[in-house]
Formats: C-alpha cells, sequence, structure tokens
C-alpha cells in the first residue's frame, strides 16, 4: 500500500501522492528504473556472432545478477505477492519487466537473423526460451530459500553456456527449422 510505503520511507503519505498520482503510476517507475539499471538502454549492433555471443551473456549476466541478489529476490516475493491481489498491476508488471528484458534479447537474436548469422523463426519466443536456460531452476530455490546464491564465476558459467547452446543450434548454415 502507499501508506506501507510511506512508513518504510520515513515520509507522509502525502509526500507520495506529490510525486505520483496513483499506486500503478508508483509501480511503474519503479519498474522502469529497476529495468534500465538492469538491462541498459538497450542492444548495440550486431555486426558479427561474436557481437551477438557478447551482447547474450551481458544480458544474461545482468539478469542473473539481478534475481540472484537479496533486492532482487526480495523484490520478486514482492511481486509475486502483489501481482496475486491485484491482477491489472501483475500485467504491469509481467508487461514492464520480464517481457520487456526477453523483448531486448529478441532485438540482438532478430537483429543476427537479418544479417543471416543465425536463423531464428521467432526470435521473442527463442530468447523467452534462453532465459529459461540461464534462469533453470535457480530462481525457484532462491525464492524457497532452498539454495544460496550462485557465485559471479557460477552465474557467467551458466549464461556463457546457454548462450553457447543457443547459438550452436541456430547456426545459419545447420539450421533445419
Amino acid at each position: 500500500t502507499i501508506e506501507g510505503i510511506a512508513r518504510r520511507a520515513g515520509v507522509s503519505k502525502g509526500t507520495i501522492y506529490r510525486h505520483f498520482d496513483n499506486a500503478e503510476v508508483l509501480l511503474k517507475a519503479v519498474l522502469e528504473r529497476q529495468h534500465r539499471e538492469m538491462a541498459g538502454m538497450g542492444p548495440t549492433a550486431v555486426n558479427s556472432i561474436d557481437d551477438l555471443r557478447e551482447q547474450l551473456i551481458t544480458l544474461g549476466t545482468q539478469l542473473l545478477a539481478f534475481i540472484t541478489s537479496d533486492q532482487g529476490v526480495r523484490i520478486m516475493r514482492t511481486v509475486i505477492t502483489h501481482g496475486a491481489r491485484h491482477s491489472q498491476h501483475g500485467e504491469l508488471i509481467y508487461r514492464d519487466g520480464p517481457r520487456a528484458f526477453v523483448g531486448r534479447a529478441a532485438m540482438c537474436l532478430e537483429s543476427a537473423a537479418q544479417k543471416g548469422q543465425i536463423r531464428v523463426d521467432d526470435p521473442m519466443h527463442t530468447a523467452e526460451q534462453l532465459c529459461g536456460m540461464w534462469k533453470g531452476s535457480l530462481v525457484h530455490g532462491l525464492l524457497m530459500n532452498g539454495c544460496p546464491a550462485p557465485s559471479a564465476d557460477e552465474l557467467r558459467f551458466r549464461v556463457e553456456s546457454a548462450v553457447n547452446l543457443l547459438l550452436a543450434a541456430l547456426k545459419a548454415d545447420t539450421y533445419q527449422g
């Protein structure tokens, strides 16, 4: 609630409303800020398969660094609880959070496909599959306190191995659509 946010921030509810018209506007501002911090301003030009590989590794590393951080786990738990109670907010959170991030990865894949570097029928679907490989069961383990957060080296290995597997499958000269 706005009251709870104001209480935790040590300000009045009126202060919150002077900056944000309602809870949805506040939520959108938080999501946009977090998304910008996590994913940057978007992919750069993909001039080679190595560029694509590095961009996907960067995106995956940023994603996993966020979702495996203490703050990321707290945010995911809060978002899941809030989205379950407020379906319109859940849709907004999904669209401007996970779906927008998948869209950034899809833009990288689509750019490489347009240049003939890879073959991909549906960049958005393929990007979603890649994000799933990056996260695996790790997110569930963290949300349930069932596993510790991985080290930076473990995250990098997880991301690189998924990217390498995907790019091997999407090679333009071996594609079997």
